[in-house]
């Protein structure tokens, strides 16, 4: 009876892991250490 299920387990899994792996990419191949002008405040009029 089990084995009926097995298919959409399968599809449950695929489908998270199609969700997961672009933030797991961004997280792992993503800047490690901004520089300081991006970190800087940012203020209009700023020159």
């Amino acid at each position: 009876m089990l084995e009926n299920y097995l298919p959409i387990l399968l599809f449950v899994i695929i489908g998270i892991g199609f969700g997961v792996m672009p933030m797991l990419a961004g997280f792992i191949l993503g800047p490690r250490r901004p520089d300081d002008e991006k970190r800087s405040v940012y203020e209009c009029g700023f020159e």
